[in-house]
């Protein structure tokens, strides 16, 4: 504080005094004014391609551990089991085929796929990823370490940084860059959400989830914090009581086999 108030007791001091003297006549420039300094601003960044920004937020999903999760729950978890079994079944089958056989899904993948092309990152499909599954267990202890449905969901946040990814994608759409027209169209496929959930098919497997022990509210309210889309009111009601459980700090898996069972990579 009081090195600012010397700072602007000098200045005034240093004004009065010039404000004192005559006015002076102006001294010529020997060899003509003087030309301004040559600075060149440096051209912003450019924003980066939807294909850059899209594999920016793949990067933090850690797959292979998903995989064995998936894989380690399908060998041993009924409610798992029984997810699976009903979203492949002919019910489920045909409330896929239609809600991906909408025009607006239609038309945003398009769009999708042309701005991949003309960034350099090739076309979008949907990748099917596929499980070499065994009729064993590849440690005894897996069968020991699945916690239903719910355990499942908890464990998955450990390698699926939602909350982290939620930050990149605000970050990037205050960017004003290609991904914000992404995430914008994205936005409008809600409605196109909204109403295959009123479809028989989908509302079919709701119920045989919801029979299965799996909550649907909860698996909605999952979705559609996913997408950014606005929760429904009766799924925020629902999943107050269910809601997911927090991740845990190390996987029920995440143990050292015996000494006679080799770690298998």
């Amino acid at each position: 504080m009081a090195s600012s108030l010397t700072g602007l007791l000098f200045l005034a001091l240093c004004t009065l005094t010039y404000s004192q003297w005559p006015p002076q006549p102006p001294v010529p420039i020997v060899g003509g004014p003087l030309s301004p300094l040559g600075v060149e601003l440096a051209a912003p960044a450019p924003l980066p391609t939807l294909s850059q920004d899209l594999e920016e937020i793949i990067r933090l999903i850690q797959f292979k551990p998903i995989k064995q999760l998936v894989l380690r729950y399908l060998l041993n978890d009924a409610e798992f089991q029984a997810f699976v079994r009903i979203i492949n079944s002919q019910a489920g089958f045909t409330a896929r085929w239609r809600l991906l056989s909408q025009p607006e899904l239609i038309k945003f993948l398009q769009w999708v796929d042309q701005q991949l092309v003309a960034s350099g990152g090739g076309s979008f499909e949907f990748e099917e990823h596929e499980l070499g599954v065994s009729l064993w267990n590849r440690y005894p202890y897996w069968s020991g370490s699945v916690l239903g449905w719910r355990g499942f969901l908890s464990e998955l946040q450990l390698y699926f940084p939602q909350y982290a990814i939620r930050g990149v994608i605000e970050a990037k759409v205050l960017q004003r860059g290609i991904f914000s027209q992404f995430w914008t169209r994205l936005q409008t496929l809600q409605g196109v959400y909204e109403r295959w959930l009123t479809w028989p098919d989908t509302i079919s497997v709701l119920d045989q989830l919801q029979a299965a022990g799996i909550d649907k509210n909860q698996l909605d309210g999952i979705i559609r914090e996913l997408f950014g889309w606005t929760p429904n009111v009766a799924t925020t009601k629902a999943t107050t009581t269910a809601a997911t459980p927090a991740a845990p700090t190390q996987s029920p898996a995440a143990v050292l086999p015996p000494a006679n069972h080799p770690l298998i990579i």
